[in-house]
């Protein structure tokens, strides 16, 4: 993607955008050090797990918590690391009643929302971003047919740029070209009012690409820098999954960012993989060294496709499978001779895989299935005479 006259310095690095876990301090901290070790720029905090980022949005945040954030980011700038904050306040922003004024004296949810920014702003954060992912494809229905979804959003960026004398970030509703489909003119009215030096985040063709930059359709609508939000390694959206093959399909880090797991010490090792795998030769023999390095034993080779990468796209093809006895000696190892906080984290999954193995060689014994699967997925396979 060229750059054009509104884009700044390059943004790359860890986005704690997860559901389903939340980072403590001293955990973020080795983040702050990993990406200095490795290159990369920026922390953007945004968890879904922190009530009061998203679901309690217009709550403040304690004392407690707002002396740890200024700690954090005095520790990140002796990194040189900037730090972007996150709002979520889409679930339910008041559009209705929403106007361009601004009066402290006023308790509106654009009040709320700047006044919030500003605080996390003086804590210490280097830029604010404005998230409006992941809600409900509702707004119609809420706030009537002749007011405009994308106008509305974009207005909002455009209002709290203003009112904190920085360009922000923007993360739209609409955020990758797969999710267009369902809201035609959201971009289309995003474009024709947002300003142009808010940066967006966008994840591409995909929620989870296969390839970035891959020109997605973003990029022949708007002049705003675009700052992809890559979901590569992200399991969240399925949660008996880990991916943490090398990083393939991105010739550069310009202007990415990575949403991981949540998983402390597998997140130090992906951005490991990254900085080691991306655009190399022979981006494996990379990826060995940095997993020896992180002291995964060499036998998870034997079982690493099953730990690779995603299925991409909105509708991956399902992929020939065939059965080899050694991922069973590999997974026996791993599981009881490996000891370490990274093996800890991975637990779950290499016996998730343990189980589905042995369900696809019928050697899970009825009783077994019943103590080791959910209801509805055992009640499923026993009518399957599995």
């Amino acid at each position: 993607m060229k750059k054009n006259k509104n884009q700044s310095d390059d943004v790359n690095g860890y986005i704690e955008g997860y559901y389903g876990r939340l980072l403590n301090w001293e955990d973020r901290k080795l983040i702050i050090k990993s990406l200095k070790k490795n290159k990369m720029n920026t922390y953007f905090y945004a968890p879904k797990e922190d009530i009061n980022h998203r679901l309690d949005w217009r709550k403040n945040y304690s004392v407690k918590w707002r002396k740890n954030f200024r700690d954090f980011n005095n520790f990140s700038q002796q990194f040189n690391i900037r730090v972007i904050a996150g709002i979520a306040p889409g679930i339910d922003f008041d559009f209705a009643n929403f106007n361009n004024t601004f009066d402290t004296n006023v308790k509106s949810d654009i009040n709320i929302l700047v006044q919030k920014s500003q605080q996390l702003i003086s804590d210490g954060a280097t830029a604010i971003a404005l998230l409006l992912d992941d809600i409900s494809n509702d707004f119609q229905k809420n706030f009537g047919n002749k007011v405009s979804e994308g106008k509305s959003h974009a207005t909002l960026a455009n209002v709290l740029s203003k009112k904190l004398n920085a360009n922000i970030f923007f993360v739209p509703r609409v955020y990758a070209d797969e999710l267009i489909e369902e809201s035609p003119n959201y971009l289309i009215d995003l474009h024709a009012s947002l300003n142009k030096n808010i940066k967006i985040f966008y994840c591409g063709e995909n929620v989870v690409c296969k390839t970035l930059p891959n020109f997605p359709k973003i990029n022949n609508k708007f002049l705003n820098q675009i700052v992809y939000w890559d979901n590569y390694y992200a399991n969240d959206y399925c949660p008996r999954r880990l991916f943490v093959g090398p990083y393939s399909g991105r010739k550069s880090f310009k202007n990415i960012m990575i949403n991981a797991t949540g998983l402390i010490k597998t997140d130090l090792l992906i951005l490991d993989i990254i900085t080691s795998t991306i655009n190399k030769k022979n981006p494996n023999k990379a990826w060995l060294e940095t997993l020896n390095a992180h002291k995964v034993p060499l036998v998870f080779n034997q079982i690493k496709k099953f730990f690779l990468k995603p299925d991409f796209s909105s509708v991956p093809p399902l992929n020939n499978y065939s059965f080899n006895s050694k991922y069973f000696e590999a997974l026996e190892l791993l599981l009881w001779s490996w000891k370490s906080q990274l093996s800890r984290e991975w637990y779950p999954y290499l016996f998730g895989l343990k189980h589905d193995l042995q369900l696809n060689q019928r050697t899970l014994t009825s009783e077994r299935l019943i103590k080791t699967q959910n209801l509805p997925l055992a009640q499923y396979i026993k009518k399957g005479e599995l």
